[in-house]
């Protein structure tokens, strides 16, 4: 009986330290700037004499071209209480070059952006309308996570999913139906195709 009165005690305190959790990660963000195969035919169509071989040609060379990117680096502390995402961004000032954060905080699948108040963000939630997700039945590793792969419904946007980590790891990607952490997203708009990936993981002591 002494041993299950001190066993009970150690298994709730396990369980407390698991679900305070808190968690720095790292995510490589890159965007890719393009655009449409489509609007650059019409473009070229209208307003230039190029020859076809030619706009094929700057096609191939779009898809294929780095200069077109670029890439940052978001730092996210996860908790289950808040998750904190910040981008560093860079400006010139003269000869100085300024580093700033731009923040926003993750709560309860919710984006507040931030906002002078005695929180620093928004008492209002990100508007825009939630995504709704769907399986690919495919699977990918990041760091050596199994991850699902998801996406919307309006095909802009694929979430990968852990179930080994906590849901609030997450760099700002809103999951609506799925649960778990978010390892990685990416998100195609008309003009940019943005991808971000964890690449460093680590547990607050």
């Amino acid at each position: 009986m002494r041993k299950l009165t001190l066993f009970f005690p150690l298994v709730l305190f396990a369980i407390y330290c698991n679900a305070q959790q808190k968690y720095r990660c790292a995510f490589r963000e890159t965007t890719i700037s393009v655009i449409p195969d489509s609007l650059f035919r019409f473009l070229a169509a209208k307003g230039t004499n190029l020859s076809p071989s030619a706009v094929e040609k700057f096609l191939e060379q779009q898809r294929t071209d780095l200069a077109s990117s670029w890439s940052n680096l978001k730092l996210v502390r996860a908790g289950e209480d808040q998750t904190i995402v910040s981008t560093r961004i860079y400006s010139k000032s003269g000869r100085d070059t300024i580093e700033t954060l731009d923040s926003f905080l993750y709560k309860k699948d919710e984006i507040f952006y931030s906002a002078s108040s005695s929180s620093g963000f928004s008492d209002k939630p990100w508007d825009h309308p939630k995504k709704v997700f769907k399986s690919t039945d495919k699977k990918i590793s990041i760091l050596d996570y199994q991850c699902d792969e998801y996406i919307s419904t309006d095909s802009t946007c694929y979430i990968w999913i852990s179930t080994e980590l906590p849901g609030y790891i997450n760099p700002g990607a809103r999951t609506n139906n799925v649960k778990g952490a978010v390892l990685g997203f990416r998100l195609i708009r008309q003009m940019t195709d943005m991808k971000s990936i964890l690449v460093k993981l680590e547990k607050e002591l």
